[in-house]
């Protein structure tokens, strides 16, 4: 095995077993995963000028989009990088040395460069939600969330985090609020019915929204939006639109789960943890996205032209 393809599979196993990130945060790395196949490709084609790069391609689009089965994106943004790249050969035909990994390399970056926008243009849309807000609950840890929280709640708006349990992601999205001049408290998972009483809104992220408007996030997020359901508070997911699955119902959503010694050291055998649930669409408010705030049936037409895209690299590639 050469270096190249050690580092392309230590990358793959750092996707799958990463724990701690969101979703775009992978999809960053999915990214880079693409560019260093490229890479790797490019090599290949040094070896054999007549090689046809994209099945290669066309099948690391397909592992990554399997690394993590309860996140869209990493799976979405990488089919979008093998588009683009196959429109680039078509019109530029690449034969000098290391010219498929130099233009992998410039795609990635691009779409890098799009990520990094939607924090921005997601909390701008959340706004109009958050406006008038005195007091937002939240669960677990979203980059999206917390930029839409730091930019867009009101001075002086409460923000209360449930700690999500086993790994405690909500801690650091008080410490990080907390440490953007947010107010910001940390509550048990167990008392967001309590707190939702006095709530203004619920505002969660998303790891995928399937083609039937339900939203997969880390478990506890059904406790929630049943509780802002029963107190009449809106229920909005904040998600950009390359978590929007065209493949995928709540029925088919495979539920990805952690060692049961993360829910009780020592008794791990006689614990179950399942890390994310789904959230049926008809307790969801609206989605908030980096094309503004959306309603149920745009989320299904945006996932019929996810359907097609994937439909289309599949008979691509056969």
């Amino acid at each position: 095995m050469s270096r190249k393809t050690e580092a392309i599979e230590r990358a793959a196993l750092k996707i799958a077993g990463d724990k701690s990130s969101g979703a775009a945060q992978l999809a960053v790395l999915g990214l880079d995963l693409m560019a260093e196949t490229c890479a790797a490709v490019s090599v290949n084609q040094t070896d054999n000028q007549a090689a046809d790069p994209l099945p290669e391609i066309l099948n690391m689009v397909r592992r990554i989009d399997g690394l993590r089965p309860s996140m869209a994106a990493p799976g979405n943004w990488a089919l979008m990088f093998y588009a683009g790249f196959r429109e680039r050969l078509k019109s530029e035909p690449i034969s000098e040395p290391g010219g498929l990994g130099a233009l992998g390399l410039e795609i990635a970056d691009s779409m890098k460069a799009r990520i990094a926008s939607h924090a921005g243009r997601m909390a701008g849309a959340a706004g109009t939600i958050l406006r008038d807000a005195e007091r937002v609950i939240t669960l677990s840890y979203s980059s999206s969330v917390e930029e839409a929280l730091k930019t867009a709640a009101p001075e002086g708006c409460e923000i209360i985090v449930a700690e999500s349990r086993p790994l405690l992601e909500g801690r650091r999205t008080v410490e990080r609020l907390r440490g953007a001049g947010r107010e910001a408290r940390c509550v048990t998972d167990a008392e967001v019915g309590l707190f939702m009483r006095e709530a203004d809104a619920l505002l969660i992220g998303a790891d995928t929204i399937c083609r039937d408007t339900a939203a997969v996030n880390k478990v506890g997020s059904l406790p929630a939006a049943l509780a802002a359901r029963r107190f009449g508070k809106p229920c909005a997911v904040i998600s950009d639109t390359f978590k929007i699955s065209g493949r995928l119902t709540a029925a088919d959503v495979v539920l990805e789960r952690g060692p049961g010694e993360e829910v009780w050291p020592g008794s791990g055998d006689i614990c179950e943890n399942v890390t994310f649930e789904t959230i049926p669409g008809d307790l969801i408010t609206c989605y908030v996205t980096e094309r503004g705030i959306i309603a149920h049936h745009l989320i299904r037409e945006e996932a019929e032209r996810w359907r097609r895209l994937w439909e289309t690299a599949r008979l691509n590639g056969e």
